[in-house]
Parts: structure tokens; C-alpha cells; sequence
């Protein structure tokens, strides 16, 4: 950090030299001048009732005003019952870079009823330079789209510090799904107790930790079949840390840019299998530095374990290759995922992970900050990549934008994988793009190529875009949206279901390798093409998505198998289901799904 001295005596060419934008999250100091049956349907999911006051059509009523009912998505936020925001601080007028981060959600079926439910993160409150939380918010899903608020009732409310993301998983592999939450001060992990409840559990780990932490990912790093906890940490801000920041209008004060701070280490922490974890950071080939925002934990090289990716604010990115036993080596630069076209690091936020091009490899999706490439990496074999954003029709994406969560998701239920984009600003008085932007459809044409759909709906509204998250709420097929936005409302959009596609909704539960079947890869293999689905740990921006996969059946297709590559590193196989909608696969069976 440069001593406020020392920035009073800067000259008029330093000054002219911070005006210069710099790329990513950064803002100017200059001073003012800027175990179930085996392969088998799954327990029929709850569908859609009749009840009054729930519209059976294709979608609920729309929130927004003018909706083209021809749209993937609807808003329907209103009619659900989820009123939530996330409280960033803002209004203490503390211009803190804490406030820019914002929240996200977690989709999980905490209650084991059939639908999964929705929790997301608070933030906090930082008047008089206090930090006082806010509690996290659990919605239980009733079906039809109506959710019931329970945090205090289901001891939900994690509020023992600021928080940011909202990470599910059977940690302990009981068959209920847990939660741990991340944010400014560390981590509060919270075990389901099976009775619709959750405890905080403390201590959990052998090193306490305290640090800002933001988008972990859960994965089996060492394939001794419990999960492990990969730990991003952001900046070495706090109260005694809190330089003054300037926009390029003068006078006016501006939240700190990222490049301002040390970036923090990150941690790794591997299950004791006793329902602990252990500190292996110093062994697992992690280094220094970074500025992690989000991670995501798939199996990259498709070598049967489970490596991290991991998006950095303003240094490079991380890709950490695994040797199967939780020691890493880490590659971006190598594997050609550190930084833009040109090997630039960038202000990197959000991550996707998904097999665009239907060649059986996962590609991964970041998105970055304004004026710089939203990136797409295609995976060309065992963890190379190239970065493709020109060639796929993306390059434009970062001229205007800050991009935070995103998925990929088959929202038009042709066959591949679009994509949906959370934007927002994290500067108030930025001279290039708005602080509130409008969220992002882009569709997959074929083969990995991208158009932007047309900006309706919720699409033509402006929001402070943080996490995302994509869900099947009511169980028929179509991918719903939930977005998270700061000091807003949260936003639920309704999914078009599938209507003249063949499709299925796969479940994976492990037996030999984790419950959650985390680091496994699914193909959805017909005779000219082979398209990958990972099972994903993290990912997005501060959210987890529904942990199911919904596979389409290509038009041209007459058949197809379904394979899926477990983190034990065997295969199975099965023919895609035509008689049934839902199908749950246990780890170890090979008898084919029977109608629902």
C-alpha cells in the first residue's frame, strides 16, 4: 500500500498515468483531480399441482412488465414467496471494497422431500466501522413455486460473521446434504441433522480459519471417498487496511480496487474421514499469492480425479492438476487458462464449466471485468486449452460489462450448452459502464458458438448482478434461474420445460467414491457426438447450482447411452432413458432405469 504522504507528493505525470484504466476489479487512488436401489428412477419428484392460485401454463405469470412469452425465462419472483436481499453496507458510506463482493445461493434438498431448496448469504452491516452480519436466508420448497422462509426454525441463520457463498454437500456422507458458508472471517459449516434442522459445528477443522474467504469447492482430492474443501481467500483488507479511494470526478469517493491490497493464500483442507478436516495446505502444492473470488473443482483432464480452477482478481488464475492423492501442480500458464488472448491477467469473478462444443471435454467460461474479455477456454486434450471468446462470438461481451455468476445450461433444450451471465458493477461512478446492467442470454448456435438473445423480460432490466445459481425448483425439466443481487431482492426466473425434446434428469449417488458424487464426469454419447457434463464442485459466483443434470436428446439422434466416469476411475454405462424423466444412478449398477 502506498503511504498517503508519499500519494500527495504525486506528480502531475503519475497522475496522468493512474487516470490510465487498469484492467480487472480495479478502482484509482489517484486522489481527487478518480447409498439407494441401484440405477433406478428416482423417487418421483412432487409435480405441479392444481392448486388454487398456482397457473398451470407452460410458465407462471411474469413480474415484468411486457414479458415475450417466446423468452427461455420468466420472472416470477412475486408469486413464490422468497423475499430476500443482500445487505452489503453500503449505505454506512464506508465505501469498503468488503461491499462489492456480494452473495450468492445454494440449491440443495435439505429436507430429502424430492425439491430442491434455496439458501442464500446476508452480508452484514458496517456502520461505525462495525462489522454486525446478516442472517443467511433458508426457503424451504413446497412445490408449484412457493417457498416458505424457515432460517431460524431450521437454525439456518450462519451469522457469526459477514457472509458471501452458500456451499452444499454430504460432507459426511449420511445421505443429508450439509452446508458450509463462506465470507469476511471465515467459515461456518453447518451439518444437517436429518430432522429438517442444521447445527453449526465448531471447531470442524484442526486450524480455525479467519480469513476472507469467498467461492470454495468441495471434491474429493485425495479419492479415499470423503470430500475435502478447497479454499479461496481474497485480499488482505480491514478496518486498519482502508485506504481512501477516489473516482476520476473529483472529490468523489470510490470503493478500492483489489489491486490496492496482498492478495491471501488459499487453503486446502482434506477430511480426517471422522468428520474433521486437516490444514494440508504446506504439502498440497498451492502457492502464493492470488486474489480468489471463485473456484470450481471438476475432473479437467479426465484422468478419474477431481483438480481445482480457481478465478483470481487481478493476478492470474490458478489451474491446480491433481496426482490423485491432494498434491497439485498448478498450470495455467501452461494450460493456457491464466489470463486473456495474450496471457494478461484479469479481473476474473465468475466461473462456468461445461462442454460447449460436444466433444466430450469440459471447457471452462470466466467472466471478467469491464473492458476485458469474458474468456472461454476449450478443453483440447488432457487439461491444454485454447482461449476462444473471438472465434465463439463473445469478444464483445467485456466491452461494457462486470461479469459475476454464470452457468452453463441448456436453456432452449436443443442440445448444447448456452449460457446465462450475472452483471454489475463494482465501482459507483465508473467513466465506462453503469453500476446497475442487465443480465446476459447468450446462445449456443452449434459447436460452441455464441449469439446474445434479444434484451426482454427481466433481461432488459438493470441489476447489481452477483451470484447465480440454476435449479430445477418444480421438477419439469426446465433449468430455472435464481439470481442474487446486492441490495436487491433476489430474482427467481421460471424455465420453459422442454416440450418436443427428448430429455432426462440424472442423480448421481456414489458409493465407493463420495456421497455426492462430486469430480465425476457424465457423456451423453450418440453416434457423432459425445458431450460431457461434470459433476461440479463450486463454480459461479458465490452459489451452487442444482446438483442434477439435465441431459437432451440431439433431434437427429435415434439413440444414444448415458456413461458416467466415477471418481474411482471406472466407467458405467446405460442406455439414455426414453420411459422415464428422472432417473437416480448408484454407483455400482448397471441395470438399466424402468419408466417413473
Amino acid at each position: 500500500m502506498i503511504p498517503i504522504p508519499r500519494r500527495l507528493r504525486l506528480t502531475t505525470v503519475l497522475l496522468s498515468l493512474a487516470a490510465i484504466f487498469l484492467s480487472g476489479c480495479g478502482r484509482s487512488r489517484t486522489p481527487p483531480a478518480e447409498d439407494v436401489p441401484a440405477i433406478s428412477p428416482a423417487p418421483t419428484p412432487p409435480a405441479p399441482s392444481t392448486s388454487p392460485g398456482t397457473a398451470q401454463t407452460d410458465l407462471p405469470p411474469s413480474d415484468s412488465a411486457g414479458a415475450d412469452r417466446n423468452l427461455p425465462f420468466r420472472e416470477i419472483t412475486l408469486v413464490t414467496g422468497i423475499d430476500f436481499r443482500f445487505h452489503s453496507g453500503r449505505d454506512a458510506e464506508e465505501y469498503a471494497i468488503l461491499e462489492s463482493l456480494g452473495g450468492g445461493v445454494g440449491v440443495f434438498d435439505f429436507d430429502r422431500d424430492g425439491r430442491v431448496d434455496l439458501m442464500f448469504a446476508g452480508g452484514g452491516d458496517l456502520h461505525n466501522r462495525t462489522i454486525t452480519p446478516h442472517a443467511c436466508g433458508l426457503y424451504r420448497n413446497l412445490g408449484d413455486y412457493q417457498f416458505v422462509e424457515q432460517t431460524q426454525l431450521a437454525g439456518a441463520a450462519a451469522d457469526r460473521f459477514y457472509t458471501h457463498g452458500v456451499y452444499p454437500a454430504d460432507f459426511n456422507g449420511d445421505g443429508f446434504t450439509d452446508v458450509i458458508v463462506s465470507g469476511y472471517g471465515g467459515l461456518q459449516l453447518l451439518k444437517n441433522q436429518g430432522d429438517g434442522t442444521l447445527k453449526s459445528i465448531e471447531p470442524w477443522a484442526e486450524a480455525t480459519d479467519q480469513q476472507w474467504s469467498t467461492g470454495v469447492s468441495w471434491g474429493d482430492f485425495n479419492a479415499d471417498g470423503h470430500l475435502d474443501l478447497y479454499v479461496p481467500h481474497y485480499v488482505s483488507w480491514s478496518w486498519d487496511e482502508h485506504p481512501p479511494c477516489f473516482a476520476a470526478e473529483a472529490g468523489v469517493r470510490e470503493v478500492c480496487g483489489p489491486r490496492e491490497f496482498r492478495g491471501l493464500n488459499d487453503t486446502l483442507l482434506l477430511s480426517d474421514t471422522r468428520g474433521g478436516f486437516i490444514d494440508t495446505t504446506d504439502t498440497a502444492g498451492l502457492v502464493d499469492g492470488g486474489k480468489g473470488l471463485g473456484s470450481v473443482a471438476l475432473d479437467v483432464d479426465l484422468d478419474g480425479d477431481t483438480d481445482v480452477y480457481v478465478a483470481n482478481d487481478t493476478t492470474d488464475n490458478f489451474l491446480y492438476i491433481n496426482d490423485g492423492q491432494g498434491v497439485f501442480t498448478e498450470s495455467a500458464i501452461i494450460g493456457g487458462v491464466s489470463g486473456d488472448d495474450v496471457g494478461v491477467n484479469t479481473g476474473s469473478m465468475g466461473i462456468a464449466a461445461g462442454d460447449c462444443n460436444a466433444d466430450g471435454l469440459p471447457d471452462l467460461w470466466v467472466t471478467n471485468f469491464e473492458r476485458e474479455l469474458f474468456a472461454l477456454y476449450r478443453n483440447e486434450s488432457a487439461g491444454s486449452f485454447t482461449h476462444t471468446s473471438r472465434p465463439a462470438g463473445l469478444a464483445a461481451l467485456g466491452g461494457l460489462y462486470v461479469g459475476f455468476g454464470t452457468v452453463f445450461v441448456d436453456f432452449d433444450h436443443d442440445a448444447d450448452q448456452d449460457l446465462v451471465v450475472a452483471n454489475g458493477h463494482v465501482s459507483y461512478h465508473s467513466q465506462h459502464s453503469p453500476y446497475l446492467q442487465q443480465g446476459l442470454l447468450l446462445e449456443n448456435t452449434g459447436r460452441g458458438k455464441f449469439q446474445r438473445l434479444p434484451s426482454e423480460g427481466y433481461f432488459a432490466e438493470s441489476h447489481s448482478g452477483r451470484g447465480l445459481a440454476a435449479a430445477d425448483l418444480n421438477n419439469d425439466g426446465g433449468w430455472d434461474m435464481i439470481f442474487c443481487n446486492s441490495e436487491e431482492p433476489v430474482s427467481i426466473l421460471a424455465a420453459r420445460p422442454p416440450a418436443d425434446a427428448a430429455w432426462a434428469v440424472v442423480e448421481l449417488v456414489g458409493k465407493q467414491t463420495n456421497r455426492d458424487a462430486i469430480g465425476a464426469t457424465v457423456q451423453l454419447v450418440t453416434k457423432d457426438r459425445r458431450q460431457a457434463f461434470p459433476r461440479l464442485g463450486g463454480g459461479s459466483y458465490l452459489s451452487s447450482s442444482d446438483p442434477r443434470f439435465l441431459l437432451v436428446l440431439p433431434k437427429h439422434a435415434t439413440e444414444a447411452e448415458v456413461q458416467v466416469t466415477w471418481n474411482s476411475q471406472h466407467t458405467e454405462t446405460f442406455p439414455f432413458p426414453t420411459q422415464t424423466r428422472h432417473v437416480l444412478w448408484v454407483e455400482g449398477s448397471s441395470t438399466a432405469p424402468q419408466a417413473d
